[in-house]
């Protein structure tokens, strides 16, 4: 019987063991670990990013780590015109590929056709209009709100799509409109009329995948990460974080703007790497070293006593970390929701099976995590019945609503994309508040007309 040999993605929050799970796999069925995460791509940025360590890659093929610098930007389609032909190579050598990252929408990026080339001109391109084209140097000059209108003009329909603080979207959809000759809405509208496309694109490309969901338990996951942060600063976090900052923070260009600066991991640490050089980083080590690299909290700062020699950035320091656990864990929610929405509950899109597998308990590890994962991969290879069901799908309480339409609510001054986040946001108590802040406002303002016109009578 010819096995079937699947396209193997792990998906899963920062801290769930993802890395520990991909190279058991591979070890196990012989198969390729191709890095799906938007940091990982940066060199000599090892620790920071949790990145497999040479030993871990040792055990393995990996594939797209340390492909990228802040010299040039690198891109979710620069990814997938890479990974895209590693796959294809794989498994025309039956090797099954596995995709292991946080960086979900650039597994989605692998999973289905949603990107769309700018790099071609349409078959029958637009005759743009001279006043319609804009410079780089001009829209670099452009306020969001000024670049939204022209957007507008030129592609109502992304217009309505995409929010008019998304300075980065709404560049986008300008550049495929300048560089293909054909609006953003007519390339989506083009992508999901394919067979097997829907609202958010294309479909689906490797029809033979299996998705495992690493889950932990919230409260679990939180000290992991926290832990995490701790364990970097003894592994050299300062150093290696001094030497990128050396190296690239004068670098212009949106390699580094639009790129690392963007992702977590670095931009936490910029406000002590731009105030502090090398000297206060072996001053700070010096410490951490001497107290087991715990650093103090905040209220321990302010009860040392004048004998405590306490070197300076210290304290800059440590609220750049809390900064990173605080972004870390809210980073980690956002990718649950993710998951959430564009693989269980995505109306008519083609989502493979989705299993869960909880690693909130790393002692239980080999029997309620690896061996599950094997039992799921085999049965699937084997074309045998498996005994772990799959989640089941769900419907989005948004799923009928239209998605790419624009409001605007004229008491909170703020835009909405969609028309469920529109009917959250007009059930909201926040937005209430402001109504009904509003309405008083307004009835003290007649009550002072009338007032006066009273004195003037």
């Amino acid at each position: 019987m010819l096995r079937k040999v699947p396209l193997i993605v792990i998906l899963g929050s920062t801290g769930t063991g993802k890395t520990k799970l991909s190279l058991e796999l591979a070890e196990r069925f012989g198969g390729e670990i191709i890095s799906a995460d938007s940091m990982q791509v940066y060199t000599n940025l090892d620790i920071v990013t949790a990145k497999a360590t040479k030993e871990e890659q040792g055990r393995a093929p990996h594939h797209l780590l340390d492909v990228a610098t802040p010299a040039a930007p690198y891109t979710v389609t620069h990814f997938r015109n890479a990974a895209l032909p590693i796959i294809e190579q794989l498994l025309a050598k039956s090797n099954p590929p596995i995709i292991v990252g946080g960086t979900n929408y650039y597994i989605e990026s692998l999973l289905w056709d949603i990107l769309v080339k700018t790099d071609e001109p349409a078959a029958t391109p637009r005759k743009l209009q001279p006043a319609m084209l804009l410079a780089d140097s001009v829209m670099a000059t452009m306020t969001s709100e000024e670049l939204h209108n022209h957007l507008a003009e030129i592609d109502a329909g992304s217009a309505m799509r995409i929010h008019p603080n998304n300075r980065r979207k709404i560049l986008r959809a300008i550049e495929v409109y300048q560089n293909s000759g054909q609006t953003l809405s007519t390339h989506l509208t083009e992508q999901r009329c394919q067979p097997g496309g829907n609202r958010l694109g294309g479909p689906l490309r490797y029809p033979h995948t299996i998705l495992l969901w690493l889950r932990c338990r919230q409260e679990v996951l939180n000290t992991r990460l926290e832990k995490r942060v701790d364990g970097m600063l003894e592994q050299g976090l300062l150093g290696e974080l001094r030497e990128f900052h050396n190296k690239y923070a004068n670098v212009t260009g949106e390699g580094y703007t639009k790129g690392v600066l963007q992702t977590i991991g670095y931009k936490e640490f910029v406000p002590y790497l731009s105030k502090y050089n090398a000297e206060h980083d072996v001053q700070l080590e010096a410490y951490l070293r001497a107290h087991n690299f715990v650093l103090p909290t905040v209220d321990e700062l302010k009860g040392k006593s004048a004998d405590d020699v306490i070197p300076v950035g210290l304290d800059l320091l440590h609220s750049c970390c809390e900064q990173l656990k605080l972004v870390t864990r809210r980073y980690s929610k956002n990718q649950l929701k993710w998951i959430n929405n564009r693989f269980l509950a995505s109306k008519d899109r083609q989502v493979p099976d989705l299993y869960e597998l909880d690693t909130s308990d790393v002692n239980a590890w080999t029997q309620m995590v690896y061996k599950r994962a094997e039992s799921i991969i085999v049965s699937y290879m084997d074309d045998a019945v498996c005994e772990i069901e799959p989640l089941p799908k769900r419907t989005h309480p948004g799923a009928d609503l239209d998605e790419e339409t624009s409001n605007f609510c004229a008491i909170c001054k703020r835009h909405f994309i969609g028309e469920y986040q529109w009917k959250i946001h007009l059930k909201s108590n926040k937005h209430k508040r402001c109504r009904e802040a509003l309405r008083r406002k307004q009835k003290s303002e007649k009550a002072t007309i009338h007032d006066d016109s009273q004195t003037a009578s």
